[in-house]
């Protein structure tokens, strides 16, 4: 006779492409050891317009004001604060339906890949009213106040400093687990960068999903720069590839442009440096792919801190978009892109997505023992 209960449920929010991607990592991750896993929109469980305003305030805030964006990203960075009541009172009656729709699912233990799910999930579990433990997987490099929910039973973090901060924030530091940032099996698979008697240098430039960022820009940098190949994701907004297009030919710079891309291994494989913006999985997925990254526009808050990461450890370096194809060459005359590649790789430890799994696993075989 079949289980009705799911091993794993895995939540996430579409803010970015990111947290889904992590979602879909540790569900693929999952199912490789023949555990039932299933991945649940959070936004599918709240009115439209909530959702609708959640991204526009957040596309909004990292692009139009961005300084203003990092200033309340650290203004919030605490537990207690004055609007933490109002903030989780709306979160959970706006996401009440996330949790009747986990429950209905049977899980052995919960994983989320955003904070947001936390707050609803977690007071559930406060209450006595969600049987399964419930992990977060911070996907930054840094651990934001805002994970340290109640009710939350452990977390998976992608490295010692933002364990650290999670502490600072309350939380127990025997629930917290160093894994990685959880990517799919593919980057690894990515091959190293091996020479090639054409001499040109491929360039991917990535925007992320939602095509945004200044990519126009990126491209025309390229101008008068002499053997690059440039390929460029935009998402899936036909107005950015036109413009995109028209830059490069703008710039007399051989540039193909591709929408919204569904094997990104595969389109990192072909390059040697990939250009873009530094949110949490974008950056692992390159470096796990062991390729050098030039970060460019990186939003004060935790896409700044990730940048930090990538450069301070020689994995990358950041510039303007005006400046990106000035760096880019002078990282080929230095000879630098190989050895970036491979401390990039050496950066991220290898299997996170398993180990995220190994401590939910954990989380369940405790409560199970415990019930």
């Amino acid at each position: 006779m079949r289980d009705p209960r799911t091993d794993l449920v895995v939540v996430h929010c579409p803010v970015g492409g990111g947290h889904k991607a992590a979602a879909l990592a540790i569900t693929e991750a999952a199912r490789a050891r023949g555990l039932s896993a299933e991945v649940v929109d959070a936004f599918a469980h709240a009115p439209r317009w909530a959702g609708d305003a959640y991204l526009a305030a957040h596309l909004t805030g990292q692009n139009a004001v961005p300084d203003f964006y990092g200033e309340m990203y650290f203004a919030a960075n605490h537990r207690g604060g004055l609007l933490d009541p109002l903030r989780v009172g709306f979160d959970g009656v706006v996401f009440g339906g996330l949790a009747a729709h986990v429950a209905s699912l049977s899980p052995r233990a919960i994983v989320a890949t955003h904070h947001l799910p936390l707050v609803v999930l977690g007071r559930e579990r406060t209450r006595g009213r969600l049987a399964a433990p419930l992990a977060g997987v911070v996907t930054d490099y840094m651990a934001h106040a805002c994970w340290v929910e109640p009710g939350v039973d452990a977390f998976a973090v992608p490295a010692e400093a933002a364990a650290t901060e999670l502490v600072e924030h309350g939380a127990d530091p025997r629930a917290i687990t160093v894994t990685g940032i959880p990517v799919r099996a593919a980057f690894e698979r990515v091959p190293p960068i091996l020479p090639r008697g054409d001499r040109r240098l491929r360039v991917l430039v990535t925007s992320g999903g939602f095509g945004v960022g200044p990519i126009a820009r990126i491209v025309a940098s390229f101008a008068g720069i002499e053997g690059i190949d440039l390929t460029v994701v935009c998402g899936s907004s036909e107005k950015v590839a036109a413009k995109v297009g028209e830059a490069g030919a703008r710039a007399g710079v051989a540039t193909r442009v591709i929408g919204f891309e569904r094997d990104m291994p595969a389109r990192i494989a072909e390059a040697d440096v990939v250009v873009g913006k530094a949110g949490g999985l974008t950056v692992t997925e390159t470096m796990t792919a062991g390729r050098p990254m030039v970060i460019a526009s990186a939003v004060p808050g935790n896409e700044a801190i990730n940048e930090r990461f990538v450069v301070e450890a020689g994995a990358g370096v950041s510039a303007a978009p005006e400046e990106v194809g000035r760096a880019v060459a002078e990282l080929r005359a230095r000879g630098a892109l190989r050895s970036m590649a491979a401390r990039a790789r050496e950066l991220v430890p290898r299997g996170a997505a398993a180990r995220v799994v190994d401590v939910a696993i954990a989380l369940a075989r405790r409560a199970h023992l415990a019930a």
